[in-house]
């Protein structure tokens, strides 16, 4: 246990959240809590900052006295996490350690999970330091699952939903909604939440349990980190069985091609979709055909899948050292030109290995909707949700298809090749309330997900993503003339876009986060146009206003992106 004043903690790891011999003062911090100093170091190493004090809570009333503490010294707090973000929800790039900011770590001691099975969906209730591997093998243990996740298992369920988390699943033709499953993001499986809040009659933050039923709710549930939420109760539907089917041998061309023509039936996304409602699409560069995974509900194990009762399931992509990836990165850096050779590189490699193994599996849910692990290739990558109908998905994915290559050529005409990894499509359901099993219950109000109730027939997301390594000459640029192109394309005549709160957006032709009339105009635009005054951007950041007066929860970033000013 750490004295009032003084912490001193020696150097005893090489890893990422390296802890400093230090000694520095906190103020009249509480004298019980644990706190060390640690260097924080985001997913894409884009955010390196070392020696910011963070604390350990081992107890609700220990987060309130480090909150209450924060206020009355004007300090900030921000849970941190596993750090697996693009964006700088938690802390700028390239900046010292802010004087007044503490992070908090909730993964040692928040992470009870308690599940209560009932009809017609199950409870589990959990606290939001656990991981979502640990959240759904105690799920699986119990018969329980979701219908989809995000793929790495080592994000703390509070990052999850913080951001409005997802994976990648709409129904397929003919598949009912089981009770319990959710197509959305996992926020829209929330039914409460326990948020710490300011108190007006007391002046201090407490803790309140929010239902899901109150509009008050509603910011909550994807907040963006301008909350502390400690617990959450989920529902969960009986679990699934799933195969996965890994195709190597059609082209973009056909899988994004926009066609009209039923006798052929060409195998696009919809097609798949319609045929089993989860895909993904990975292309890489100047290559001609992608890694398409296609999941599908299957109770017994086809003759020619492999059965698997573990998680990640592609080594070959899965095993890749910070080294390698630095090594990758720096000749990249020396010569852009062998990008081409490096994309076709990839997709040879990947459809190799998958020939050998793993191309088709089968078994509990958790094992299939889990296959990212931090020791993956450490890019950078903007994101975008396109709201549409489902009828419109060829259509998004073509324009995009067309575009993203089209921006590759006019580049490598002059000699340039800013983007060094694949494109990434999904496509979810939205945050409906009709798939919650509590009546009357409130749309996320900050989900990229949330319906547009003047557009009822846009029931589905197109998931946009393009990655490439952070220090990649002319990314910016590129990836500026792509957003503008996207928001000037989905502009709510048949499609509308929102920003993947995680990733890369509002670019400048320097860096992401940047340009201000995406952040000031189009971002706030996006949650405003077709919602209800009392649950639209402008009463969403009012609400957060209240339960944060002092923004004692919030980045630089959000501090822009939430001032009232974003109207």
């Amino acid at each position: 246990m750490h004295s009032l004043h003084t912490n001193k903690k020696e150097n005893t790891s090489s890893s990422e959240n390296i802890t400093i011999k230090q000694t520095d003062e906190l103020i009249n911090f509480p004298q019980d809590v644990k706190w060390e100093y640690r260097n924080f170091n985001n997913w894409s190493h884009e955010i390196k900052i070392d020696q910011v004090p963070c604390c350990i809570p081992e107890s609700v009333e220990q987060v309130l006295a480090v909150v209450n503490w924060a206020w009355q010294q004007n300090y900030k707090v921000r849970p941190i996490g596993q750090s697996h973000n693009w964006s700088p929800l938690i802390l700028n790039a390239k900046e010292d350690a802010p004087k007044n900011l503490i992070l908090m770590d909730l993964q040692p001691h928040f992470t009870q999970v308690t599940i209560e099975q009932s009809s017609p969906a199950s409870i589990v209730t959990a606290q939001t330091g656990v991981l979502m591997e640990a959240l759904m093998t105690q799920m699986e243990a119990h018969g329980l699952g979701f219908t989809a996740t995000p793929a790495p298992g080592d994000l703390t369920l509070g990052g999850v939903l913080a951001i409005g988390g997802h994976g990648t699943a709409i129904n397929a033709r003919g598949e009912d909604n089981e009770p319990g499953h959710t197509y959305g993001s996992l926020s829209n499986a929330i039914l409460s939440l326990s948020a710490v809040v300011w108190d007006k009659e007391r002046q201090q933050y407490i803790l309140k349990v929010f239902k899901r039923t109150e509009l008050s709710c509603a910011p909550l549930l994807t907040h963006l980190g301008s909350a502390l939420i400690l617990e959450v109760q989920l529902q969960a539907g009986k679990n699934q069985h799933l195969r996965c089917e890994s195709i190597t041998d059609i082209s973009a061309a056909e899988l994004f091609a926009f066609s009209q023509d039923k006798e052929n039936k060409p195998q696009t996304v919809s097609h798949f979709l319609d045929k089993s409602g989860r895909v993904e699409v990975i292309l890489f560069p100047f290559t001609p055909k992608p890694w398409l995974k296609v999941w599908s509900i299957a109770p017994e194990k086809p003759d020619s899948s492999v059965e698997v009762t573990e998680p990640y399931n592609y080594p070959f992509s899965d095993n890749i050292s910070d080294l390698v990836s630095g090594i990758l990165e720096a000749c990249l850096d020396v010569e852009p030109a062998l990008t081409p050779i490096l994309g076709q590189f990839q997709y040879f490699y990947t459809d190799l290995l998958l020939s050998t193994s793993r191309k088709d599996i089968w078994g509990w849910s958790k094992n299939l909707l889990l296959y990212v692990k931090p020791t993956t290739l450490r890019v950078t990558a903007n994101g975008y949700a396109i709201l549409t109908r489902r009828a419109d998905i060829q259509r998004v994915l073509n324009v995009f298809y067309r575009q993203w290559r089209t921006l590759l050529g006019e580049f490598a005409v002059d000699g340039e090749f800013p983007i060094n990894g694949p494109i990434e499509v999904r496509v979810t359901g939205l945050d409906t309330s009709s798939e919650v099993i509590d009546k009357n219950a409130v749309a996320p109000g900050l989900s990229p997900l949330r319906p547009r109730p003047d557009e009822p027939e846009w029931d589905v997301a197109v998931w946009l993503d393009i990655l490439t390594f952070p220090i990649t000459q002319y990314a910016h640029q590129f990836l500026r003339k792509f957003e503008q192109w996207l928001f000037k394309e989905f502009n709510g005549t048949y499609a509308a876009a929102r920003v993947e709160w995680s990733k890369g957006w509002a670019y400048s032709e320097n860096a992401a986060w940047e340009d201000e009339d995406i952040i000031k105009n189009n971002i706030p635009a996006s949650f405003n146009e077709g919602q209800p005054v009392d649950n639209n951007w402008t009463a969403v950041i009012s609400l957060l206003n209240t339960y944060d007066p002092h923004h004692i929860f919030r980045s630089p970033l959000l501090e822009k992106l939430l001032s009232v000013d974003s109207q």
